[in-house]
């Protein structure tokens, strides 16, 4: 694979990942795997790799099996983020 393929391939897994975030942040509650597939247009198998790599780095959480929601690593990452902007804290940490 040449490099300007593995970039563009690179860019299109990050494009898929805030996709499916995007559809997740849509639910009050866990989603099954074919409405994410549904609504992000996704083949079934597709959205299940990626899950399942967000499901390792806790950005998404795994209900049971093909069930999902956002997970905590995001409350996290937004924490963190105000916290560089000179806001206080989303969540606190214990000590």
């Amino acid at each position: 694979m040449t490099k300007q393929i593995e970039a563009k391939s690179s860019i299109q897994v990050i494009e898929r990942m805030m996709s499916l975030l995007g559809a997740l942040s849509g639910h009050d509650s866990p989603v099954n795997l074919k409405q994410l597939a549904t609504e992000t247009r996704l083949h079934p198998s597709t959205a299940h790799r990626i899950l399942a790599v967000m499901v390792d780095n806790r950005l998404v959480d795994r209900i049971e099996p093909g069930t999902y929601r956002l997970g905590f690593r995001l409350l996290e990452l937004a924490s963190a983020s105000a916290i560089a902007l000179g806001r206080a804290p989303l969540i606190s940490t214990p000590p």
